[in-house]
């Protein structure tokens, strides 16, 4: 509670708006979002679409929200202009369509949609989703399940244990090989007598090519997210242009338009390879955006840009996030453990 209240009035005092003042004329943001929730659409847990309308408003006040297009060829150009935010969304699930497209263009705001082709081909639906899923339904129960040669047990009492098991598995099996991954998915759904359907259910179904089409006419960006999803340094290398060549192929053709963006599945710094930064590149795509928080400069490379999560609780921890003042947070305790108790010396 005093984390939020103090959250609160800084907001309401004008602190990241000193923040943002500070940094905006030097980096500009790009933010990422995923899951959404309303009218009945979208995943229960996903952002409530009306929080997502407050911080639309929010940013077409405060900040230059542009296209990553543009925010990219400024960076090419060497220059940042003030405030530049540009947004960004993963995956491609039906709520960008139904839910996220119509206040995007209320507002005027321009967006990139990063989409897993074997998704909108309902060819798949994500591993990490069908983790969610069967921790979800997980009955209430204790089990032991071996991975890496070590049994580990799970005790399920409620929603809360759920959630919990299901974030910690989830990263877990990210670090695994593709078959060990999906061997211990089995393995779980197994113990409790779940079965995975082939197909998604409706809170995890993407949006139909139709559906992907209209977004792309009405001047939305269509970017790629590979081709499955899976995270590039557990892939052989002989597999890297499978997923990311070929999904801008697929995109291309589909949608009949250049696809010039790239976002790397979970986006951390090892969840993708020296060899798929250079396989991005080889595929033609101008630019490429991971999941490693910061601001952007015209010093950062152009296919390992940083992005912002905007997918947070409320107003004050999104012009938190927004103005830099979480990571400059961030990055004074890095700097003060680096130290041994002092700050890091300027371009340490």
């Amino acid at each position: 509670m005093l984390k939020e209240f103090a959250l609160e009035v800084g907001f309401r005092a004008g602190l990241f708006r000193m923040t943002q003042l500070a940094l905006g004329r030097r980096q500009a943001v790009i933010l990422t979002f995923h899951r959404f929730a309303g009218d009945g659409q979208g995943h229960p847990r996903g952002l409530p679409i009306r929080r997502f309308e407050r911080y639309l408003e929010y940013l077409t006040r405060r900040y230059r929200v542009i296209s990553l297009a543009d925010l990219c060829g400024d960076l090419r150009r060497g220059r940042v202009k003030p405030f530049s935010v540009a947004i960004t969304v993963d995956d491609g699930y039906h709520e960008v369509s139904s839910l996220v497209a119509p206040l995007l263009r209320r507002h005027g705001v321009p967006a990139t949609f990063f989409v897993v082709t074997g998704l909108v081909d309902r060819r798949l639906w994500l591993w990490t989703d069908k983790f969610r899923f069967v921790f979800d339904n997980a009955p209430e129960s204790v089990i032991e399940v071996m991975s890496e040669g070590a049994s580990r047990r799970i005790e399920i009492r409620g929603a809360g244990d759920r959630l919990k098991y299901a974030d910690r598995w989830r990263e877990h099996a990210k670090r695994l090989p593709l078959p060990v991954r999906d061997e211990l998915l089995e393995r779980l759904a197994r113990a409790w007598g779940l079965v995975i359907p082939t197909e998604a259910p409706r809170e995890y179904r993407a949006m139909t090519w139709s559906e992907l089409k209209a977004l792309a006419a009405d001047g939305f960006d269509i970017g790629a997210h590979t081709s499955t999803h899976p995270i590039l340094s557990r892939i052989p290398t002989a597999c890297l242009d499978e997923e990311i060549a070929e999904c801008k192929r697929e995109l291309e053709a589909r949608l009949g338009s250049r696809v010039p963006h790239f976002a790397y599945p979970n986006g951390k710094g090892d969840d993708y390879t020296t060899e798929a930064v250079e396989a991005v590149e080889r595929a033609g795509y101008e630019a490429a955006v991971t999941a490693i928080a910061g601001g952007n400069t015209p010093a950062a490379s152009i296919y390992k840009l940083p992005r912002i999560d905007g997918g947070v609780d409320d107003l004050a921890h999104f012009a938190q996030a927004v103005s830099g003042f979480e990571q400059m947070k961030v990055d004074t305790r890095v700097g003060f453990r680096g130290g041994h108790g002092r700050p890091a010396s300027v371009g340490s």
